[in-house]
């Protein structure tokens, strides 16, 4: 499998001594708030503009934390949380590369978005050549990506409506490795391809 030069770069530990890999929504608040319901757009991007500050020196004003630490990885998340709000629908690929664009701004970067949008219609999907050749390009640029998962087609270890960050691909058995609320997993992207009821999207961040 390809992967990212160094996920490592998502390892996160709290005060116990627990480790993680990237961001959890979980980690925000009580049962009660919205923002541990629905935030995964938002660990998602903290994830993928916390990669790009831990492994490009010029890029490290994006995450100006030290975000191998639980409670100042949520701080960023905090931060980041208002550029990349869910609304009625959640965050759609536009909502994801605006906010980005936003909080970027203010910090003095600006970025280029790669997205390849899976219809819901499966005639209208990409074949899975346009699709591996689209991530094995990121992944060999080392930039992560964001992969909005709207239905997940049977593949149990993957959420409905819900953004992660995939940083790897094995193109030949069709499975991809992604960071989800603190873990690192693989998933099959192949039979997501072929089964997804309502498909989804992947966006790359390019500086």
């Amino acid at each position: 499998m390809r992967v990212l030069t160094d996920t490592d770069a998502f390892l996160i530990k709290d005060a116990s001594g627990n480790s993680y890999y990237g961001g959890d929504q979980d980690w925000f608040g009580s049962r009660k708030e919205y923002r541990k319901e629905a935030a995964c757009g938002a660990t998602t991007c903290a994830n993928i503009l916390g990669y790009l500050a831990r492994t490009r020196e010029a890029l490290s004003d994006l995450a100006p934390y030290d975000l191998h630490e639980k409670e100042r990885f949520l701080s960023f998340m905090k931060v980041v949380y208002p550029f990349v709000r869910p609304g009625l629908i959640g965050i759609m690929p536009a909502d994801f590369t605006r906010g980005v664009t936003e909080y970027s701004a203010e910090r003095g970067y600006a970025f280029e978005y790669d997205i390849l949008t899976v219809p819901a219609a499966s005639s209208k999907r990409p074949g899975e050549d346009t699709m591996y050749d689209f991530l094995n390009v990121t992944i060999a640029d080392d930039l992560p990506v964001a992969f909005l998962n709207l239905s997940g087609g049977r593949v149990k270890n993957l959420d409905n409506y819900h953004w992660v960050t995939l940083v790897g691909l094995d193109d030949q058995s069709g499975m991809c490795r992604i960071v989800d609320n603190g873990r690192l997993m693989d998933v099959n992207l192949k039979k997501w391809l072929r089964r997804s009821v309502l498909g989804g999207a992947f966006v790359v961040v390019r500086p």
